[in-house]
Formats: structure tokens, sequence, C-alpha cells
């Protein structure tokens, strides 16, 4: 007769008690939850940095293979800074005045041509891509010889061809490098390749877009070169 009198007196005691061990057993759960998630956080975190190294070392593993097959003067030098915003394209690198560098002076990074020097401090340099709306490279179709204009766009997935006749005989997948034209860019270093071609009607010119060779927006380290009309000429002793 006293047990079920027992049970009820002791029933709010029980209830505070298997209530106060659900409270402490979610806090726990929670807690263990958020450094879990802290653990996988730095965990992912690390694996960036790994990724990230794997691929600078994979770009330097390649441009050090360039610059072995390179006959002129060059120099490495690193990305520095990115000026953000708008079409601006300018970027900083970790060369200047001390190192000999000019304005006008080509950038290649590993897998083509990416820009020029447009203005040079004491120890830091500016380089514009060639893909800014500023940009323009003499280009040579390599299938045929045809030589045309690239012109920047602003968009670091894109170049464009001007001036190109309706005529001309250009297609998608033709590669274009360097035609040595304005003695600014040697010859012969790879530009992008024909991405497509739109016929503007009324128009007698092609709108040819390029894909550039140059990864403009990732590669974080690039080849200053010295053309031969930059070098200084020797003189022979009368």
């Amino acid at each position: 007769m006293t047990a079920p009198l027992s049970r009820m007196i002791n029933w709010p005691i029980d209830l505070v008690q298997t209530l106060s061990w659900g409270l402490v057993n979610k806090q726990f759960l929670l807690k263990e939850n958020a450094d879990l998630r802290s653990e996988l956080l730095l965990a992912k975190t690390k694996l960036q940095r790994l990724d990230f190294l794997e691929q600078e070392n994979s770009q330097l593993r390649v441009l050090l293979n360039s610059s072995k097959q390179l006959k002129t003067k060059f120099l490495a030098a690193q990305l520095s800074a990115v000026t953000a915003g708008g079409l601006d394209q300018q970027i900083t690198i970790d060369k200047g005045n001390i190192d000999g560098l000019y304005v006008g002076q080509p950038v290649i990074d590993a897998y083509g041509l990416f820009g020029q020097v447009i203005s040079v401090g004491s120890k830091v340099s500016k380089i514009l891509r060639i893909t800014d709306v500023r940009s323009a490279v003499p280009v040579m179709i390599v299938r045929n010889g045809i030589q045309v204009i690239a012109i920047g766009t602003g968009h670091s997935d894109s170049l464009e061809l001007i001036n190109a006749p309706e005529t001309i005989d250009i297609k998608a997948g033709d590669f274009l490098v360097t035609s040595g034209m304005g003695q600014r860019f040697p010859a012969g270093y790879a530009v992008g390749s024909v991405r497509e071609i739109k016929h503007v009607s009324g128009e007698r010119f092609i709108k040819a877009l390029i894909t550039p060779s140059a990864r403009v927006n990732s590669s974080q380290n690039v080849l200053l070169l010295w053309t031969s009309f930059a070098l200084p000429q020797k003189h022979n002793k009368k």
C-alpha cells in the first residue's frame, strides 16, 4: 500500500534528476559537436594550405623548366599584391629598379605571355596583364602565319582580336603566339587559342575571342624577360 505512495512522492525528484541528466548530456553533446566542428575546420584549412603549396610547387617546377629553355636574360619574380576593383588588372611584383627592370618589359608565366611592366619602383613594380583593356599584343596564327592584334577584354578568361577582316583565314582552335612586331614582346611566346568566332552582320570585321594561355588569375610566380633591343649594346673600341 505504501509503494504507490512512495513512488508518487519520489516522482518529482526522479523527474528533476532525469531532466538534469538530460540537460547535462545535451550540453556535453553540444560542446563535443562544437569541438569536432572546430577540429574539422582546422583540418580543412590545413588541407587547403597543402593544396596551395602543391599547386605553387607545380607552377615553380613548370616555370623552372621554361626558364631552362630560354635563350635570353630573365629574372624570376613573385606576385606580392593584386589591384582590386573594376577592369583594372594591375598586379605588383617583388622586383624593381635595383634589379634592372624597365617599363614595357615583357612578363611570362609557366604557360605563356602574362603581361608587361608598366611602372618601376626601387624594389617593386607593377604589371599590366594581357587581359587588361589597355593591353594590345601583336600575335601570329601559327597555322598560317597571319598576323593580327590581340587586345584585353577586362576579363581574365578572354582576349579579342581587333581589325580582323571577315575574309581572314582563322578558325576555332587556332593557336596564337607573339609575332615580335613592335619590338616589345619577343616572337614565339604562347598567347592563347581561338575559342569562338562571331560574324557580325553588316560589319567588315569579325569578332574572335581568345582564351589566354597564361594563368593570369592563379600564377604566383613569373619571369621577366630582357629583349635583345633592351639589352645594352657593346661598342667596339677603335
